[in-house]
């Protein structure tokens, strides 16, 4: 279950057997499944504020993609111009509908081989860490592009990655191609946005 108050993910904290309120920037590794098609499947490894762990769980791509923009929520809401409780889901189509008209997407990435914005979703993110220079305000993601397949390191604030629709007015980027054959494992990725040659470079995404 997605909480679109909350902006979280419902997932399962194995420690104290409770519910763990997850955010996507709390998300650490995205891993399709081989396999799974119908709906596909992803291994999610994920910071627990529950207990403080890292813990993983499997997530359906339905679930994963979609459920953050609640069009088949069943929650509803005192609607104070009716008067009357009114189904989340019609309000949140509506709002998905006109933001698509005006070409915005509930997030959107920097692909560097193509110098392009490019749309995504939670799916397309294959590692999240925080980015140290600037706390726990900012995480860096290695994104993949669905338009070339190639991946890019973004710079992000975490509403980037919670709230959909709300997308950085500037956005860093590593200005390095990351080939998706040759994907390097967590601690070379960390590595090489931290501590290693690659260059981050700002961009205005407004």
């Amino acid at each position: 279950m997605f909480d679109q108050l909350r902006n979280q993910y419902s997932l399962r904290c194995p420690t104290h057997d409770t519910t763990a309120w997850v955010s996507v920037s709390a998300f650490r590794r995205i891993r399709r499944l081989r396999g799974a098609t119908s709906p596909a499947v992803f291994r999610v490894e994920f910071d627990c504020a529950a207990c403080g762990d890292v813990h993983e769980t499997l997530v359906s791509h339905d679930r994963l993609d979609w459920e953050p923009l609640g069009t088949e929520s069943t929650e509803t809401f005192m609607n104070l111009v009716t008067g009357r409780r009114e189904l989340l889901a019609t309000e949140l189509v509506e709002r998905a509908t006109d933001q698509m008209r005006r070409g915005h997407w509930p997030w959107t990435f920097w692909c560097h081989p193509e110098s392009a914005m490019r749309p995504g979703f939670p799916s397309s993110l294959r590692f999240v860490t925080p980015e140290h220079d600037h706390g726990d305000e900012r995480v860096g993601v290695l994104v993949r592009c669905f338009s070339c397949e190639r991946h890019t390191v973004n710079i992000v604030t975490r509403d980037h990655l919670d709230v959909p629709w709300h997308n950085d007015d500037h956005i860093a980027y590593v200005a390095q191609v990351f080939d998706g054959d040759r994907i390097a494992p967590e601690e070379r990725f960390r590595h090489q946005l931290w501590d290693g040659p690659a260059r981050a470079e700002w961009l205005d995404a407004g």
